[in-house]
């Protein structure tokens, strides 16, 4: 059930008067601004596996392969906590490996620094831990632009629900307008459980629009963030 949006209706209506210090751009990390190739399905497969061998697998494979990975280690929650910090060791095990491999998606740099110049409120929210992240993002040169990076070791509860949105969001107490980007279908629903809009970025818009998801726009790269009208 979406929560209601965060902007008074005074301020919705004022939304074409906007300067971009009033409007926030939240990134997804994986597969939107760094590619980072992880095997999500053989990451899922590996997590169902472990709830069919320790009887907690409620539902058929195909439907729980539709699950984000925080839902499916939820389901192992009845077995035990040692079902489920082995499932999120198996997580954070396909996320070293990403990030060790991960590129820097074409023009990202470039695109946050344009943003950032421009004076957009610029945030990241992922659903990987803090671990090795803090590293790789001024290694990649992008954390000088980030004024919020939140994790899954910051929120109580990880996209799809809203509340690493509403976090980033209460520390950029200015904003009146706020934007959601992201490649998957967990981005979008966090956005609209959080009453902000949603860029799609990739190859993955027909798995978003499978699931009646709002969206905003689709850009096919994060390059042609540089065309949009945030402010209308």
């Amino acid at each position: 059930m979406p929560t209601k949006s965060f902007l008074p209706a005074w301020r919705t209506l004022l939304a074409g008067m906007l300067t971009p210090n009033e409007i926030a751009l939240i990134f997804d990390l994986d597969n939107t601004l760094v590619m980072s190739n992880i095997d999500f399905a053989a990451v899922r497969h590996r997590l169902i596996d472990m709830l069919e061998e320790a009887g907690a697998a409620n539902q058929p494979r195909a439907t729980q392969m539709a699950l984000a990975l925080s839902e499916l280690i939820a389901l192992g929650a009845g077995a035990g906590p040692s079902l489920v910090g082995r499932m999120w060791d198996v997580v954070r095990q396909a996320e070293r490996e990403g990030l060790a491999r991960a590129t820097l998606a074409d023009r990202a740099g470039e695109v946050l620094s344009a943003l950032h110049a421009q004076g957009y409120r610029l945030a990241l929210l992922t659903n990987n831990a803090r671990e090795m992240l803090t590293e790789r993002l001024e290694g990649y040169g992008l954390a000088r632009y980030l004024e919020v990076v939140a994790t899954r070791d910051d929120v109580p509860a990880l996209k799809p629900a809203p509340d690493g949105i509403q976090r980033i969001l209460a520390c950029l107490s200015t904003v009146r307008q706020a934007f959601m980007i992201g490649d998957a279908w967990i981005d979008a629903q966090a956005a609209h459980s959080a009453g902000i809009r949603f860029i799609g970025v990739g190859p993955r818009r027909d798995a978003v629009e499978a699931r009646g998801i709002p969206i905003w726009t689709w850009v096919n790269s994060i390059s042609e963030l540089l065309t949009l009208d945030f402010a209308g």
